[in-house]
């Protein structure tokens, strides 16, 4: 699968690289050892105190043969789940078995899943079971209070074996008072990290060449207070030569005073050619040798940075390579106001020329970071266009909708390719609120606009994003909706011409019009396949995958899921790798490999953010829900179930709040907890829905309709209405079986087994599991099915150990399942093949097929004979081979004439 750490990015999950010149801390790394045996090791310092450098040195030193975990934050920390998957990797990458997983946050009306981030990692934390410290470098970036309490929650509560190293600039509002009155916190601030008058002379020879004076030592460290930031800079612009008494002479004032003074001395001691390097290079957070070429116009900008990084000129190399450096924050600082002093009139064109690199780099939010500090607002609506038809082919839904949002309405407007795609990108996010709104806004803007050819283009265009949001919010009658391909369908924008292909067949599959459905998401993929559009076409392949399950084409399911994942993972863990990896988890999960489900879906939660629709983001939080239910974790099944039924009640999205009714009851039933299971009764009205007769006869069917019906004939049968029970799952077989959803036909014939069986009538649920074995022949009820019907199981061994079953079970089905069919330690008794079972009988519809096989006939020709659709033609035949025990045509041809000989 990869590795489950790829979509994080490691700079942030090591240790900077130190610059070579280091010099001994013996006395703070002793105090950061005692303290490491207890809770917390704070370290608070100003800037330049080298609080970073320390703890470097602790970790790769001192650290021993401890767990280590490292987490260097940033501002775009402050989002809640961002902070959680950061800190769940840093301690996954330090102990692989780490369990923890986030939740996403979806919807800016449900609160941040915090509550449930801290606890879910507490728990993973306990039952690490080892020694593991933990390190947050700069902490003081975190400034959104509830992040902070949240953490300060964690060290109230971690586990006796897991201790922390913090470093902050100031004082962090923790709360310490239980840390301080057990003694399990130590501290170290400015005057613990300052360096002595040993240090002091150590790193001067290192620096200057040449062993310092005992009086210029004292100086030096009674002008500095041993800030590590002022002595380097103090040492560097003494150089071999001069008396740093000398260069310090002039200085007053604080600490930073002392910075800027001798910063300015550094500046001047160097050549007017590294001068102007240093100052205009500094307009860019990261550069490299190609990048500085390109914003001063020179050839020997590699050269440059590594002479730099040579003299320790503040500077500091960012990957292994020396490929990409960054100045010192306070260095950095002084540096960007000279060149606001001294090239004020230049920053546009640096700013625009380092655009440029980025966007030719690949690099596209650096370089739209600097288009929009530019100013050049024609240049920002060109690469804003361009990057968002990239982002958009990929799925990066975010990042369309984060630098579009930095457009005026009226900017918006008029770039066309930006307004399209911000629309869009609202609707596959689930905003269709701010969507609605955004698409009237067009069309009002448009009934003034002056006709031109771009204009009409505009219109059809913002009438598909009406189509696209219709279907996506459920927001219109099916009826509404043209399910067919039409020529209107073609157009430049492939992107956009293969989304409302694929929301007529997500409309399609929704209808239960399987054909119809494979007709357009094969024109949908046909129409973006050519062209690089691999989120769209993942998400029609996701759709297809969705068909053949209903339709009972577990291995057709099997095979696309596997392959969509396999294309999806040669790349990095974005929207794509989403998709499939989802739709492979819930394969996984049906399979009964339980532990891949589970940790796709650990390594999926934390990527969903706007990236998934609603089918991707219901279908993660479900199956781990389940996974944890068959685990015993109870109670985080029970907080899955409600953060997505929080979200989904926000979205108004009926037929997944339906599924999360049905978890909720069984999950209930599990727990033997019959007053929360009458409590989700009543939220979901169920027993009104009774009352009103909602099940009391077959209709067309409907995803809600079903999984409520379902639900509430779980509660009768827990209140032991088994006739009612009985009639309500009838009810919803019928609508299932004349849709053509064989999936869910199979569940609730499980369903019908365990209610028969309850009611004291094994003989009607032994008929139920045989109807049911005999839709899916060859995979048979699939660990979903098993985990939907409480207690099939029971029911399954029973007819087994008394021979009542019809189908022969295959060993790899009882070994795949062992967990579920095994009476005990000796296996799965009663549940071998039988040899002397019959060949299971043949439906009508079945021994039509059969006769017109037997002919000689080809699928098409079968499909015209019998009036049947060509993929129903082939599902039939499927299940006729499998039924005939053969595996190719001619086998089967055989076979039939055989049988038809004897008039079967």
């Amino acid at each position: 699968m990869g590795d489950p750490l790829s979509h994080l990015l490691p700079t942030k999950l090591s240790p900077p690289r130190t610059a070579s010149v280091l010099v001994s801390r013996s006395a703070a790394l002793r105090k950061i050892e005692r303290g490491v045996g207890g809770t917390l090791v704070l370290v608070t310092a100003p800037l330049g105190s080298g609080k970073t450098t320390l703890l470097t040195q602790w970790y790769r030193e001192v650290g021993g043969s401890r767990l280590l975990a490292w987490l260097s934050l940033d501002e775009r920390d402050n989002a809640p789940e961002r902070f959680f998957s950061y800190l769940v990797g840093a301690i996954r990458r330090a102990a692989p078995e780490f369990d923890a997983y986030i939740a996403s946050q979806l919807d800016a009306q449900v609160a941040p899943p915090l509550d449930h981030a801290t606890t879910v990692v507490l728990r993973s934390l306990w039952n690490l079971g080892r020694e593991l410290v933990v390190v947050i470098d700069d902490f003081h970036v975190l400034r959104e209070r509830s992040l902070v309490r949240a953490f300060s929650y964690l060290l109230d509560h971690a586990p006796p074996h897991v201790h922390w190293i913090v470093s902050s600039r100031s004082p962090p509002e923790l709360d310490l008072t239980k840390l301080k009155l057990t003694e399990q916190l130590v501290t170290l601030d400015g005057r613990d990290l300052g360096l002595d008058g040993e240090a002091i002379h150590e790193l001067g020879q290192r620096l200057c060449g040449a062993a310092l004076r005992a009086e210029d030592v004292e100086y030096l460290r009674a002008r500095t207070e041993g800030w590590v930031a002022g002595v380097k800079l103090a040492l560097l612009t003494a150089g071999e030569h001069a008396s740093v008494s000398d260069a310090l002479r002039k200085a007053v004032g604080s600490n930073h005073d002392v910075a800027r003074y001798l910063a300015d001395v550094v500046l001047r001691e160097q050549t007017e050619e590294v001068h102007a390097f240093l100052v205009l290079s500094s307009v860019v957070d990261r550069l490299n040798g190609e990048l500085c070429n390109a914003l001063l116009g020179i050839t020997q900008g590699p050269a440059l940075l590594a002479e730099l990084e040579r003299a320790q000129l503040f500077i500091q190399s960012l990957d292994t390579q020396q490929q990409w450096y960054r100045y010192h924050p306070l260095f950095l600082d002084f540096l960007r106001t000279q060149l606001a002093c001294t090239y004020g009139d230049r920053i546009p064109r640096l700013h625009r020329a380092a655009s440029a690199w980025f966007a030719g780099h690949a690099l596209p939010d650096e370089a739209l970071t600097h288009a929009f500090a530019s100013g050049d607002r024609s240049w920002c609506l060109e690469l804003t266009a361009r990057c968002a038809e990239a982002w958009m082919r990929e799925g990066e839904i975010a990042s369309v909708l984060h630098w579009t949002a930095k457009l005026t309405a009226e900017e918006t407007f008029h770039a066309p390719a930006i307004c399209v795609a911000r629309i869009a990108c609202l609707i596959l996010s689930r905003g269709f609120a701010p969507a609605s709104l955004a698409l009237q806004d067009a069309q009002r803007r448009l009934q003034t606009a002056s006709a031109d050819p771009e204009r009409e283009r505009l219109a059809r265009q913002l009438s598909r994003l009406a189509l696209l949001h219709a279907v996506l919010s459920d927001s219109a009658p099916a009826s509404d909706i043209e399910l067919e391909a039409s020529q209107g369908d073609e157009d430049p924008d492939v992107f956009m011409a293969g989304a409302v292909l694929a929301a007529k067949a997500y409309q399609a599959l929704r209808q239960n019009r399987f054909d119809a459905m494979r007709r357009l998401a094969s024109v949908a993929r046909e129409t973006l396949a050519g062209l690089n559009n691999p989120y769209m076409v993942g998400y029609t392949d996701v759709l297809i995958v969705l068909a053949d399950r209903a339709q009972g084409h577990m291995k057709d399911a099997v095979d696309r899921c596997e392959a969509a994942f396999e294309r999806a993972s040669r790349g990095r863990r974005n929207p794509v790798w989403v998709n499939a990896a989802t739709a492979l988890a819930n394969t996984r999960y049906d399979q009964n490999r339980l532990d891949e489900a589970e940790a796709l879906c650990i390594e999926v939660l934390p990527l969903l953010s706007q990236a998934a629709v609603f089918e991707t983001f219901a279908v993660a939080y479900l199956v781990l829900a389940r996974i944890k239910v068959i685990r015993g974790k109870y109670a985080e099944a029970w907080q899955l179930l409600d953060y997505l039924h929080s979200v989904l009640e926000c979205g108004h999205q009926t037929r997944f709040l339906a599924h999360v009714c049905g978890e909720k009851i069984r999950l209930s039933l599990v727990e033997q907890s019959p007053a929360r299971m009458k409590a989700v009764a009543r939220e979901f009205d169920l027993g009104e829905r009774m009352r009103r007769g909602e099940w009391s006869e077959r209709r067309f069917y409907d995803e809600t309709w079903e999984q409520l019906g379902v639900a509430q004939a779980w509660v009768l049968m827990a209140k032991g209405r088994h006739d009612r029970a009985h009639g309500l799952l009838e009810t919803l077989r019928a609508s299932a079986h004349d849709a053509g959803c064989v999936a869910r036909e199979t569940a609730l014939l499980a369903a019908l087994a365990v209610c028969h069986w309850r009611a004291g009538d094994p003989s009607a649920a032994f008929a139920a599991v045989n109807r049911g074995f005999a839709l899916v022949p060859r995979f048979g009820f699939s660990r979903g099915v098993f985990d939907e019907t409480p207690g099939l199981q029971e029911v399954i061994v029973a007819a087994a150990t008394q021979r009542k079953l019809s189908h022969v079970l295959p060993a790899r089905y009882t070994q795949r399942y062992q967990d579920l069919l095994s009476l005990g330690p000796s296996g799965p008794a009663g549940i071998a093949p039988l040899p002397s079972a019959p060949l299971e009988p043949l439906t009508e519809r079945e021994l039509q097929m059969l006769k017109l096989l037997a002919q000689g006939l080809s699928n098409q020709e079968i499909s015209e004979r019998s009036n049947v659709a060509l993929s129903t033609t082939k599902w039939h035949l499927r299940n006729v081979f499998s039924k005939l025990e053969v595996t190719t045509r001619t086998a089967a041809i055989v076979k039939a004439r055989e049988r038809l000989a004897r008039n079967l």
